[in-house]
C-alpha cells in the first residue's frame, strides 16, 4: 500500500479553490462563473487530488472488494477536512447513494462507508440511504461530460422530509459534479435549506 506521505502529497490547497466548484481562485474568492450562476451547493469541496496513488487505492476499494481500505480513505478525508465545515450548522450527513442494481452487483456503496465515519468523527446523525431513492442509469465513469449530466436528470426521488435541515454530502471522487448537483438540485427542490458537499478526490 503506497505510504502516508505520498497520499498527503496529493492535498488540496483549499486557500486556492473556489468554495462553490473547487476550481482555482486565489484566496478562495468564489470565482466569476460561480458568482453568474445560481447552484444548488453552499459549498463544495475534494480534499485530494485524484491521480496515483490514491486512485489505486480507491480502485482497489471500490472495485476489488478491498474493505480494509477504508479506514486509511476515511483517515485521509478527517485528515484534510474543508475549512467551513466547523462554521456550519449541519444537522445531518448524506451519502451520495447507489442504484439498486449497481448496489447489488458491488455488494457496498463506497460513499456510505466514508459518511458513516465521517458522522461518528463528528457526532454528526447519518442520514439512512434507502431515504433517497436512485434509478438505474448507465456509469457515470462511461459517459463525456454532457452525456454525464444527461444520464443523472431526473435520477433521484426524496422518500422522506428532509425540510429545512442543512446537509452535508459525502462522496468518494467527483469528476463533472452533474451527480451531486443533480442530488442537490433535488433536494433543494424538496425543501433542504443548505447543502454543502465534501469528496475525497477531485481530477487535476
Amino acid at each position: 500500500m503506497a505510504c502516508w506521505a505520498d497520499l498527503r502529497a496529493l492535498q488540496r490547497d483549499s486557500a486556492q479553490l473556489c468554495p462553490r466548484c473547487t476550481s482555482f481562485s486565489i484566496n478562495a474568492a468564489v470565482c466569476v462563473q460561480c458568482q453568474h450562476k445560481r447552484r444548488p451547493l453552499t459549498a463544495l469541496y475534494a480534499s485530494y487530488y485524484y491521480t496515483a496513488p490514491l486512485k489505486q487505492l480507491l480502485r482497489a476499494f471500490k472495485h476489488q472488494r478491498q474493505l480494509a481500505i477504508l479506514d486509511t480513505l476515511a483517515a485521509l478525508m478527517l485528515a484534510q477536512p474543508p475549512v467551513w465545515l466547523q462554521q456550519e450548522n449541519i444537522d445531518g450527513v448524506l451519502a451520495i447513494p447507489l442504484s439498486r442494481n449497481r448496489l447489488f452487483e458491488r455488494g457496498f456503496n463506497q460513499s456510505q462507508l466514508l459518511a458513516a465515519a465521517i458522522a461518528r468523527h463528528y457526532g454528526l446523525p447519518l442520514i439512512p440511504i434507502h431515504w433517497i431513492h436512485r434509478h438505474h442509469r448507465p456509469p457515470q465513469s462511461t459517459l463525456k461530460s454532457k452525456q454525464r449530466r444527461d444520464n443523472v436528470r431526473g435520477v433521484f426521488q426524496v422518500r422522506k422530509s428532509l425540510k429545512n435541515r442543512n446537509l452535508l454530502l459525502i462522496d468518494d471522487v467527483v469528476t463533472t459534479g452533474a451527480t451531486i448537483t443533480e442530488l442537490a438540485h433535488t433536494l433543494k427542490f424538496c425543501g433542504v435549506a443548505q447543502i454543502y458537499a465534501w469528496t475525497l478526490a477531485h481530477p487535476k
